[in-house]
């Protein structure tokens, strides 16, 4: 009797029961899929799925908010869930049409303040919400669910989400803060990263249909030329570890230091064109600045005004350390001739507001120029105004 060849066999497993229901129950685990043309538009201003206004945030999605450590990303959350769990704006940030005056039930999990910090925030939030009345106040209180855990991680966190949206659900937004305290591995990992945002997270959102509004740190301080570099779309990329925290967000929104420690820039970088905000002339933008409330006993954040930016603004730039130039070096030794390198760079330091490298490069390029002569003295340079030098001064 011949054995059946490869090809053989293959026919019969293909034909057989056993294979055709196991490839059915695999294209019944496939995702759907439609034309094209099979797509709907959601209704304008009556879509429960839009969450923040132009779809901004959506069921399903995430929204990352970053920010420096300390600055008040947990009041900030606090205030705009207590705005949109009544249907109202705050900074431009609108709720969607369907939830516009009734507004959406959020759950707020959070790690790092205990029951009493909670409740100074809550309080000290709702004293600075003058925009919202009494009867919205105690809806916000009804309408957001706190949950406060800081013993769980990766699977084991989502898995609790999972319960407590079942059990004191239905939510239509969910709030993480901050997202480092449940990764459970590398922030600069892709694959873990990957593995909270995309195998757990995603799939959560997707099932329960909500939106997420996830807290993050950001990077350390960017600083000098790094920091003014930085292009628009850069700024989704200010959160601390892996791309990978960004990607799979639909939204992100900053909150950047300006130099001051009570006004910041809020800007929306991924995304931002859908909240259709615009600036005092009427002209579309990806920027807003809020500044925290001057009121003892008020944890609230507030719009900041044009006096506000413009005084943030130019306390930083009086601070800020600016370049020497070779005139300055030139000037200076003229000034004091002969004294030695480290005298010059601490003058021009304090004269003319720069740093010490900044100082030491103007001194060494007058030097290259011949502007300045340079002599050893034991271990140290002692400078001296050239001819030439005395002929640029008096340029």
């Amino acid at each position: 009797m011949n054995e059946a060849s490869p090809l053989q066999l293959l026919s019969t497993i293909l034909q057989s029961e056993a294979f055709s229901d196991a490839n059915a129950a695999g294209d019944e685990s496939l995702p759907a899929v439609m034309t094209l043309g099979q797509l709907q538009s959601p209704e304008f201003n009556n879509d429960p799925s839009e969450l923040i206004a132009n779809r901004f945030l959506y069921a399903g999605g995430v929204c990352l908010l970053v920010g420096p450590t300390g600055i008040g990303k947990s009041s900030f959350l606090m205030q705009l869930a207590i705005h949109l769990s009544v249907g109202r704006a705050i900074f431009d940030i609108c709720p969607g049409g369907f939830y516009a005056g009734t507004g959406l039930r959020t759950l707020l999990v959070q790690a790092e303040n205990d029951e009493g910090d909670l409740a100074d925030m809550r309080d000290g939030v709702l004293q600075g919400c003058t925009d919202l009345n009494d009867i919205e106040k105690k809806q916000a209180l009804d309408n957001i669910v706190v949950c406060t855990i800081s013993d769980k991680v990766s699977d084991v966190f989502v898995k609790t989400i999972e319960k407590l949206l079942t059990q004191h659900g239905p939510f239509n937004l969910l709030i993480i803060d901050p997202a480092l305290a449940y990764l459970g591995g590398e922030s600069n990992s892709q694959r873990d990263v990957s593995h909270l945002m995309r195998e757990l997270i995603n799939p959560l959102l997707q099932k329960h249909h909500i939106g997420l509004i996830l807290a993050h740190h950001t990077n350390k301080p960017l600083r000098g030329k790094e920091k003014d570099s930085w292009a628009a779309g850069d700024f989704s990329y200010l959160g601390a570890g892996s791309a990978e925290w960004v990607n799979p967000a639909r939204a992100v929104l900053a909150i950047r230091s300006i130099g001051s420690d009570r006004v910041f820039e809020l800007r929306a970088p991924k995304r931002g064109r859908k909240l259709r905000w615009v600036d005092a002339d009427g002209n579309p933008t990806l920027v807003k600045y809020i500044a925290h409330s001057d009121e003892p006993g008020t944890i609230c954040w507030h719009p900041a005004t044009e006096e506000d930016v413009q005084t943030a603004l130019h306390s930083t730039q009086q601070h800020k350390p600016l370049k020497c130039g070779v005139d300055d070096a030139v000037k200076c030794v003229a000034g004091k001739p002969g004294h030695n390198q480290s005298a010059y760079t601490k003058a021009m330091a304090s004269a003319f507001n720069c740093s010490l490298t900044s100082a030491q490069n103007a001194l060494n390029e007058a030097v290259e120029r011949g502007l300045l002569s340079e002599q050893l003295s034991g271990r140290s340079k002692i400078y001296a105004v050239t001819k030439k030098g005395e002929i640029w001064i008096k340029k």
